[in-house]
This record gives C-alpha cells, sequence and structure tokens, in this order.
C-alpha cells in the first residue's frame, strides 16, 4: 500500500465527482437541446447509439475527465469558453467515427466537411449535427492552427485504423495503428484550451492518449470482437501480453508526466486523477484473465459470452477492486 495514495483518495475521488456533476448539469443546458431538435428531423442516418454516446460518454466524458485533467495539470480551473469549446468537441466525436465505422464516407467529403463545416451541404441528419457541432468549436478555438494540425492528424490515424478490418496484422502494427489514433486523440481534445503546450507536454499527453486507447480496447473487445476488429486484445495469445504492454505504457506516461516541465504539485494532482481512472483497466484484464481457464490458458475472445467478456464497473465489488489497485500502485 502506498500511503500517499491512500491520503489523497478522497480529495481525488471528491474533484472526479464535482467534475462529473459540473459537466452532467452543462450537458443538459447545452447539448440536450441539439439532441432533441436532431432526434425530431433525424432522416434515420442517427441512432440511439449515437444520442448516447454524446449524453453519457464523449459529451460528458471529454470535458469532464480529460478536459479537467488538462486543467489540473496547469493549475488553472477550466474557462467557460473551454468548457462549451470541450462539450462541443466531445459531442462530434462519435459522429465523426460513424463516417468511418458505418456510413464510410468517401475521405474527401470528410475532409471537406473538416476544413470547412459552416459552408459544407449537409445531406444527412448525421453530417448536419457534426457540421453544427464543429461550427461551435471553430468559434471557440484560440489556437486554430494546432486544431487543424491535431485533427489532421485523427484523420489520418482514423484511416489508418480501417487496416484493423478485415486484414493481417501483427502484434506491432496492432499496436502502433491504436496507440497512433488514441495519442493524436488526446492532442486533438488538448488544442481547444487556451495555454499553449510546454515543453515535453506533447509527447506524454501523446503516450497517455495511447494508453487510453489500450484501455478503450480492453473493456471494447466484446464489440470487437463481434466485429472483427483486430486489437490487441483480440490478437494476443494471453493476458499476461497485453498486461505486460498495458504496464509498460502506463509507465512510460506517468515517466513522461513527470518529466513535463509544469509544476511539480499539478502533476502530482494530474497523477492521482489518472491512476484513479486507468486502474479499473486492471480489473478488467483480471475478469478476461480468469477467462482463459476455460480456454486451455489462451485468451480467445470467440469462445466467451458476452457476459463473461463484459466487465460492469458500476458494480461496488469492482469499484473497490480498482481503488485497491490505485492504493497499492507506487507512482
Amino acid at each position: 500500500m502506498q500511503v500517499s495514495n491512500l491520503i489523497k483518495l478522497i480529495p481525488t475521488y471528491s474533484q472526479l465527482f464535482r467534475d462529473a456533476s459540473r459537466q452532467k448539469k452543462f450537458v443538459q443546458t447545452i447539448l440536450e437541446p441539439m439532441i432533441r431538435e436532431a432526434a425530431i428531423n433525424n432522416d434515420g442516418s442517427l441512432d440511439e447509439e449515437d444520442f448516447k454516446k454524446i449524453r453519457t460518454y464523449y459529451g460528458f466524458g471529454v470535458p469532464a475527465i480529460v478536459g479537467e485533467g488538462f486543467c489540473t495539470l496547469r493549475g488553472k480551473p477550466m474557462l467557460e469558453r473551454e468548457r462549451f469549446t470541450s462539450t462541443y468537441q466531445g459531442a462530434l466525436t462519435g459522429l465523426y467515427d460513424d463516417f468511418f465505422d458505418k456510413t464510410h464516407i468517401d475521405p474527401e467529403g470528410i475532409r471537406k466537411m473538416m476544413d470547412d463545416p459552416s459552408g459544407f451541404p449537409a445531406s444527412s441528419s448525421l453530417e448536419q449535427l457534426f457540421t453544427t457541432l464543429l461550427t461551435k468549436v471553430h468559434e471557440g478555438l484560440y489556437d486554430k492552427d494546432l486544431f487543424n494540425r491535431t485533427f489532421d492528424q485523427v484523420f489520418l490515424a482514423q484511416a489508418e485504423s480501417s487496416k484493423q478490418v478485415g486484414s493481417e496484422l501483427s502484434i506491432e502494427e496492432i499496436k502502433d495503428i491504436s496507440f497512433r489514433k488514441g495519442g493524436y486523440s488526446l492532442l486533438f481534445y488538448r488544442s481547444i484550451f487556451s495555454h499553449e503546450l510546454i515543453e515535453g507536454e506533447e509527447e506524454a499527453l501523446y503516450n497517455a492518449g495511447s494508453l487510453m486507447q489500450l484501455g478503450n480496447d480492453i473493456f471494447d473487445v466484446y464489440d470487437d470482437e463481434r466485429q472483427h476488429i483486430k486489437t490487441l486484445l483480440t490478437a494476443c495469445r494471453t493476458m499476461n501480453e497485453v498486461r505486460d504492454i498495458f504496464r509498460d505504457q502506463m509507465e512510460k506516461s506517468i515517466r513522461l508526466i513527470r518529466k513535463s516541465a509544469y509544476n511539480d504539485k499539478d502533476k502530482s494532482g494530474y497523477l492521482h486523477k489518472f491512476v484513479l481512472a486507468i486502474s479499473r483497466c486492471f480489473v478488467c484484464m483480471d475478469q478476461l484473465e480468469r477467462l482463459q481457464q476455460k480456454t486451455g490458458g489462451e485468451f480467445i475472445p470467440s469462445e466467451y459470452s458476452r457476459n463473461e467478456l463484459i466487465c460492469d464497473m458500476e458494480k461496488p465489488a469492482n469499484v473497490l477492486r480498482s481503488i485497491k489497485y490505485y492504493v497499492a500502485y507506487k507512482f
């Protein structure tokens, strides 16, 4: 047990709770009217999953967890303009994924929407909502060049990730594709904030984003297996391989954050939030690792049921296990 982690547990949890409560109210006020209007005028290109992602995942989590983390790292609270912009940016994320995963729009059309959302002639409710949200983001930007650069990197990484369906890829190729997608996504979310990137920050956040992407893949293994998407979870032969990659990337991320030029106190505050949030991944890996006993010590997702692969982090027992990992982790 790390005593310092135990001491910081309640203050860190309290801060995360306040961040989440504030953003939930903001989503109700700012995004719900847009969602209702989009639902009324929906031509069928939007579905309930899109609205759910806006309400409870990206539109909520990007500002409340990722954005508040950036503010903790810089040592200054989130500005109202930043919250608006981060909320709209988060809300468009799931819709952007749809262009690659569901509708398979021509890449040139996606680029036109990215470059000129207000002038793009939307041909579907999906495109209309996406361009409306992106126009709102553009109105709140502090550094449009940085935003465009990181958005371009996300576009290229997203296009590259199409290889994860139907292609023969090595473990290293899968790792490279998924890490670039996660790394550039986190830098994209960082790009809308008012403070400039400082020494060491870009590399640190890129690696933290790569770790977050692996965390998402750990929790999404059921859906990825069903959709024949190759991730480290569906490609590695054992969960020990996944756990080793995860631990290495976590240690690298923490080391790089420590090396960045931010104030030591602020870096510590950020890392306590970061490790507490990411510790849930160890709980899910434990659950998945136990499944190997059914298949001769090899992890074979296609052989397990939905209930076996999905880790419910709302269960009190799993929350407690996650806290134990956080308290024990030396960082």
